[in-house]
């Protein structure tokens, strides 16, 4: 009983407090007016090359929001409901993402009165916002890009080395001197360029002099080239010092050998060549590496082929005639498109017309060894969507050639890709989907803006290294070069806006099921 009294004294003055505060005509409870939710901006998660698979938006107003309407799907992107539209917790921005086919041009839709904010109000207005992927820069990078186009290698002809030399067993190729033929054709069907790979070391005596007839034979299969009106990439490959960076940055013997070596060796190429017109273009190197470490090196082997490169441009430059003003392409560590792009430094150039080289054969084992010694495929005979369904290898091919538009293009580097291709295969099937690879390839370089040039090595037969296309001796085509060849021509350098990846997805094979 106590207890009771004491507490319902206290009660009523609890009522009574409340009774008063209600009767205070400034209490807190009086709710200020605020206006509706404004529009601010919109922006994508991630830049694209192109625009495919999920894409996300977000949209930012000023006040925390919500949906006047469940029905969400008023919101549309290109003209189609998004998959999803979210305000998670508490925000003031919207996310909508929606799986997208190849496009370079975004439409986000949002009708008025979606949008709702603090006490019910309504954003009025329609939002409207197009994204367009970047379009390739006017500059002279892109200048050289056409210029360029699409081109070819002479593989394993100049570049042959080793015993091959020293006993006298002939070009690896099996080609004693390429005639006119192969780039005749090459011409014909609006090829552009012919990369020469050249071993020059193995042509050289013991104070680095290089054989004077084989520097004319060099320029005898180089005049060929330019008579056919095709520019000429001459390079140094698989020399003494290709596979010796690693030596060279811990052994200070090494170092003076091979840097000597580099210099005369360009001082004697450059000079040879010193009258001829901006049709030829030199690259210092092919692939450096360190012995067989292809996955990288180490930041001493890099900021040594840095110097490597240094030095072959200077030397070229000194030559003078038009050597002073002269198209040089560098490479980086193994011409790898990641590891020049992170570790290239471009050399000083007072001409400054350095380009940089790098090739590319992803996936390898797709590309270039699909089978084991006894036959058997180490790869899937497919490749792309057809295989996982989600079109991850297409987009990688996309991603790794923009890479280098990004880091060289954009900035008015010119850049090409020196080597890729994929071998002639044992099967129908399996070279239905090499015709698809190497077609949605060479468009994803023209989308990035990179000339690019397949390796050929004269071969005639499948499987493993068979990178035949064009016989380097009468001009014929081989395999199914007739038809591969034009297509790739056309997917690296057509300007035909409706030609797009989608067109060439939808040609990709269907993969066998069990």
């Amino acid at each position: 009983m106590k207890l009771k009294n004491i507490i319902f004294p206290m009660s009523l003055a609890a009522v009574a407090l409340i009774a008063t505060s209600c009767q205070d005509t400034d209490a807190q409870i009086d709710i200020t007016e605020v206006d509706a939710p404004q529009y601010v901006s919109a922006y994508l998660t991630e830049e694209k090359p192109i625009f495919f698979g999920e894409t996300t938006i977000k949209v930012a107003f000023d006040k925390n929001i919500g949906f006047a309407t469940k029905n969400t799907s008023q919101i549309t992107i290109n003209g189609e409901p998004v998959d999803k539209a979210l305000v998670a917790g508490a925000s003031k921005e919207l996310t909508v993402t929606k799986s997208l086919d190849f496009c370079k041009t975004i439409e986000l839709y949002i009708p008025g009165r979606v949008i709702v904010g603090p006490q019910g109000k309504t954003y009025e207005n329609a939002i409207g916002v197009t994204f367009k992927v970047k379009e390739m820069p006017n500059n002279e990078a892109t200048a050289m890009t056409q210029k360029l186009g699409w081109g070819w290698n002479l593989g394993n002809h100049f570049d042959t080395n080793g015993d091959a030399i020293k006993n006298g067993w002939g070009y690896w190729d099996g080609v004693d001197t390429p005639t006119a033929g192969p780039f005749e054709k090459l011409a014909l069907h609006d090829a552009k360029t012919v990369r020469i790979p050249t071993t020059w070391t193995d042509h050289m005596d013991d104070s680095y002099t290089i054989s004077a007839d084989y520097l004319n034979e060099v320029k005898g299969v180089v005049d060929l080239a330019i008579g056919a009106g095709l520019n000429v990439i001459l390079n140094t490959h698989h020399d003494s010092f290709e596979t010796d960076l690693g030596n060279a940055a811990t052994n200070n013997e090494a170092y003076q050998k091979d840097s000597t070596i580099i210099v005369k060796l360009w001082e004697q190429v450059a000079t040879k060549f010193a009258s001829y017109s901006d049709q030829l273009i030199f690259e210092t190197f092919n692939e450096i590496h360190a012995g067989d470490n292809w996955g990288g090196g180490t930041d001493a082997e890099y900021a040594l082929l840095n110097k490597w490169n240094q030095w072959a441009v200077d030397a070229i430059r000194k030559t003078g005639g038009n050597n002073a003003t002269r198209w040089i392409g560098v490479a980086g560590y193994a011409a790898n498109i990641d590891l020049t792009v992170a570790h290239l430094v471009l050399p000083n150039d007072p001409a400054n017309r350095i380009m940089v080289s790098v090739h590319c054969y992803d996936p390898y084992n797709f590309c270039l060894q699909p089978y084991g010694d006894d036959g058997s495929a180490l790869y899937s005979a497919e490749w792309g969507h057809a295989k996982d369904g989600a079109g991850a290898e297409e987009l990688n091919a996309i991603n790794q050639l923009y890479k280098v538009r990004a880091a060289y293009i954009e900035k008015d580097i010119p850049c090409y890709l020196g080597e890729y291709g994929c071998v002639w295969k044992n099967t129908d099937y399996e070279n239905a989907f090499r015709a698809y690879y190497l077609e949605f390839f060479c468009r994803a370089a023209n989308l990035a803006g990179i000339p690019m040039f397949v390796w050929d090595n004269n071969a005639k037969n499948s499987g493993n290294e068979a990178n035949g296309y064009i016989d380097h001796k009468t001009g014929e085509w081989l395999n199914d070069s007739e038809t591969i060849v034009p297509m790739m021509i056309k997917a690296c350098t057509s300007t035909d806006s409706n030609y797009g990846f989608s067109a060439i997805w939808a040609k990709s094979p269907a993969a066998k099921t069990e």
